[in-house]
């Protein structure tokens, strides 16, 4: 029976293009006329959506007794296996991932199960279906198992207030997301980036600014390494600040 890949939709504000479905392979129990058992494995091919359905082809046979897998098709004599001479049987197909020396690699496992349901064999390809594969590292699903990312944790973001009076420079600590300054007695001069030779003066009383960077679910935003804020003798200032790892200010 082909292979229909399902209608390409269009996406928003563009037009309908071609699509491809995802190439599949399927394991199917068969068995010789002297109920010897194999499994026939059908590899069905990408179909692009405008070019009609694609028929599915056999990639290779497996024996369950030895695992060896033959390219093409199975032997002329091979039928489904009757119910009434005890030969039934099963076949299921495992995507795994194995990660070996940082790199990971999914497979296909086969697993062949008797009539009561229990694995009498397996046998392990790459994803082509046909080529033997022999996993090198730890196998796992490809989801949840060795090679998925492990969850994010952003660092703990603590709170910092200072009052400063002139003469002082106060500079950030790195790791530092956002700033808040308040006048209280001009002038302040704040230089927003190491090596920046124009500060922005700040001369009104009461005036209040902020400086943030933004992060991300997994990691704090950092304002650019040396901003610091210079408060000359006669002026003063309050600093809050937000920042990872807990430090004090400089």
């Amino acid at each position: 029976m082909p292979v229909v890949p399902a209608p390409c939709g269009s996406g928003e504000g563009g037009e309908p293009g071609a699509g491809c479905c995802s190439a599949s392979i399927s394991s199917v129990a068969l068995c010789l006329p002297d109920g010897t058992p194999l499994v026939l494995v059908v590899r069905s091919p990408c179909s692009v959506c405008e070019a009609g359905g694609s028929d599915p082809e056999v990639a290779g046979w497996i024996d369950p007794a030895t695992g060896a897998l033959t390219p093409g098709p199975a032997p002329g004599e091979a039928r489904p296996c009757p119910a009434e001479d005890g030969s039934c049987g099963d076949v299921a197909l495992l995507r795994l991932c194995d990660l070996a020396d940082g790199t990971c690699t999914p497979f296909w496992r086969h697993l062949v199960h008797d009539c009561d349901g229990q694995v009498v064999t397996q046998v392990d390809t790459a994803v082509d279906g046909v080529t033997p594969y022999v996993p090198a590292g730890e196998v796992g699903d490809c989801e949840t198992g060795p090679c998925s990312e492990p969850p994010c944790q952003r660092p703990a973001m603590c709170p910092g207030l200072v009052g400063l009076s002139g003469p002082e420079t106060w500079t950030i600590l790195p790791g530092t997301e956002s700033v808040n300054l308040s006048v209280v007695c001009g002038p302040v001069t704040v230089y927003p980036c190491d090596g920046a030779v124009d500060g922005v003066e700040i001369r009104e009383c009461g005036t209040t600014l902020a400086w943030s960077a933004p992060g991300s679910e997994c990691a704090p935003g950092q304002l650019c390494d040396g901003f610091r804020v210079h408060v000359p003798e006669g002026a003063a200032v309050y600093v809050s600040w937000l920042a990872a790892g807990c430090g004090d200010e400089s």
